[in-house]
């Protein structure tokens, strides 16, 4: 009975995340001449991609732990606990993404090289990591909301569920933030 609700749960969002994976490649394929453009962006997206996802689906993971342990409940979620969740993963997913852009920066010189602009490629990370980690940390608080007022266990909806949103967010931010930085600088 219990594999039967897991899959009832799950297989709807399963399918949404191979949709969702079509929506990032398609994304990376429309960012084309940006990719040509800014050198070095190329060997961002795994790392940025892979940040976020890592960082939200952790982030629902210890909400979901929180929820079964009994510290939050969907009446309620505002404690110091959620909040100190946020802030961890807003200043993990800032720090991370200056890492991932030195380091971005540094493999670009080492492996290809090409010599970026530092403060362009540095500041388009930053900014993706920012914006995305802000959409998805609020995207998470949503979700996990929504699975406890439906009675649906955390653990078989965030995962996925982030995993996917965050592909799908960091690529339109890492986009959105390259084009910023282009005109800006």
């Amino acid at each position: 009975m219990y594999a039967k609700e897991m899959l009832k749960q799950s297989l709807p969002l399963l399918i949404f995340c191979g949709l969702g994976g079509i929506v990032a490649g398609s994304t990376l394929g429309v960012m084309a001449d940006i990719l040509q453009n800014i050198p070095g962006l190329i060997v961002v997206i795994p790392a940025i991609i892979a940040l976020r996802g890592n960082i939200s689906t952790a982030f629902g993971s210890r909400l979901g732990s929180a929820y079964h342990l009994g510290i939050i409940d969907a009446e309620n979620m505002w404690n110091d606990e959620l909040k100190q969740n946020i802030i961890g993963s807003l200043v993990l997913s800032f720090l991370i993404s200056i890492i991932i852009g030195i380091l971005a920066y540094v493999t670009t010189i080492l492996f290809f090289d090409v010599h970026p602009d530092p403060l362009k490629l540095i500041s388009i990370v930053l900014l993706a990591g920012v914006i995305s980690a802000i959409i998805l940390t609020l995207m998470t608080i949503v979700i996990i909301f929504v699975v406890f007022k439906r009675g649906y266990d955390p653990d078989n909806i965030t995962g996925p569920a982030l995993a996917t949103f965050g592909d799908i967010v960091t690529m339109f931010c890492i986009f959105g933030s390259a084009i910023l930085v282009e005109v800006i600088m």
